[in-house]
């Protein structure tokens, strides 16, 4: 569905479309799923080991993800060692910001109209080649504060172009029973390429100034060979002209907002991510504070890197156990207990568990609202509704800083994490007594058939 034809449509779906199901009445594995955006495609099911369009898309995401963490930490070491300017490595930093919010509005509606692995491999193929030219620059000595900036600006549009374009494409090449366990290993992936970028770019760093966007090229174009073979069904692109493109966009907000399930549910994990921003970066404030070593602070980190892969591990396993409302309204709870716990606790070793603690449940949240996320939206939407919670989501995480640092300098770490405590207990309370949380629509709103790709299905002799 496209333009103003999408946004009667959506209007038209209450919040109580389709019957409702409740913790009680979700599906055994193995039976019929007649709420799924696509219908059931012929052939064999291939366990997700074994799909290998998923694999090679999740190995070139992984790929980028590592190098784009690896540039994000040499970025701000690179302009400090020229220019001496701290201001001139927080505007790379705000430019990347600003290049992801402006193209993150009418990312998901472009996502929607165009071919998306086309998107995804140009967006690799543009950050690679500009990463290869700010190497050389590097490297020649003469690395400009203009090229820097060009540089931020486009991996921050690039993302935010391909984010959702990967986002939607996830569900085309695994069945409705892989999705939470793919969505969780693609969770895993963040926290490995974060883990792994950050520990590699100040090492490759020191090696050489132009090391670590070396390695980001060359991570960005194994990733595009990666995903050049990867399989997806072709996609209609969108009739009508990019002028009416307002329209898409203000379809996919319109479509997350009455759909009651989704909009609770993202709300939820937007305040939960605020407020873990603030007392994340509260608790790196205090170590430092503390005269905390810098290595001790980076193995804090790395303890909260390390509780998130864990924790993808056990993800699926709890959402299937728990389903839904139980799942999400559990990690409030859990949450909502360790915070107190660390506003009492002295020291980076205990703090560094606490992270580690609220990293391993972290993904179970993400699993249960993608997989709902995925299951609720027809095919058409997915790039929009994907592209409008990542600008929720980025909005969270700015916002989350900005008052975690206010709090570090107005109260003390113990105050400001008391604080961060109430604000989750009241998120564990709204979560529990959320009646919209309670029942998840059984029906998908009924999708653009005219405009539905053919479902993707692994076969055996699959490339």
């Amino acid at each position: 569905m496209c333009g103003g034809g999408a946004l009667r449509d959506v209007q038209k779906e209450g919040p109580e479309a389709g019957r409702l199901r409740t913790e009680e009445s979700r599906p055994h594995e193995g039976e019929p799923e007649e709420h799924l955006a696509r219908p059931p495609a012929p052939g064999p099911e291939l366990p997700l080991r074994r799909n290998r369009s998923y694999h090679l898309m999740w190995f070139g995401t992984t790929s980028s993800e590592i190098g784009l963490n690896l540039s994000n930490i040499a970025f701000p070491l690179l302009a400090l060692s020229v220019t001496g300017s701290p201001a001139v490595a927080g505007a790379i930093g705000a430019v990347n910001a600003l290049a992801q919010v402006l193209v993150g509005l009418p990312a998901g509606a472009l996502v929607d109209r165009w071919d998306r692995k086309k998107i995804m491999v140009s967006c690799l193929l543009v950050r690679g080649v500009m990463l290869a030219v700010m190497t050389a620059a590097v490297a020649a000595g003469r690395p400009a504060v203009w090229l820097m900036l060009l540089t931020a600006a486009v991996a921050g549009g690039a993302s935010s172009l391909f984010d959702p374009a990967e986002h939607a494409s996830l569900p085309l090449i695994v069945t409705r029973e892989q999705l939470p366990t793919a969505l969780s290993v693609n969770n895993a992936r963040m926290h490995l390429g974060q883990l792994v970028g950050t520990a590699g770019g100040g090492f490759l760093f020191g090696v050489g100034r132009a090391v670590p966007f070396l390695a980001d090229a060359v991570a960005h174009f194994v990733a595009l060979l990666s995903l050049s073979f990867v399989k997806l069904p072709k996609r209609p692109r969108g009739r009508e002209p990019l002028s009416l493109i307002h329209r898409d966009i203000a379809a996919g907000f319109a479509f997350l907002w009455n759909q009651r399930f989704l909009r609770s549910s993202t709300l939820l994990l937007l305040g939960l991510n605020f407020l873990f921003q603030v007392l994340y970066l509260v608790v790196i404030v205090a170590a430092e504070r503390s005269g905390a070593p810098a290595a001790q602070v980076g193995a804090m980190a790395a303890m909260f890197g390390c509780g998130g892969i864990l924790g993808a591990v056990v993800a699926p396993r709890i959402y299937r156990a728990f389903g839904p409302h139980q799942a999400l309204a559990g990690i409030m709870w859990l949450f909502a207990a360790i915070v107190p716990v660390m506003a009492l606790s002295r020291g980076v070793v205990a703090w560094g568990l606490l992270l580690a603690a609220m990293a391993f449940m972290a993904p179970t949240a993400y699993t249960v609202l993608g997989t709902e996320q995925v299951l609720l939206t027809p095919d058409d939407m997915r790039g929009r509704l994907s592209s409008a919670t990542n600008l929720f989501n980025g909005g969270a995480l700015a916002g989350g800083t900005a008052v975690g640092g206010i709090l570090s300098q107005w109260l003390t770490h113990t105050q400001a994490l008391v604080c961060c405590a109430v604000a989750v207990t009241a998120l564990a309370i709204t979560a529990t007594v959320s009646r919209s949380l309670r029942t998840v629509p059984d029906t998908a709103p009924a999708p653009d058939t005219e405009h539905m790709p053919a479902p993707a299905r692994e076969t055996e002799d699959s490339p």
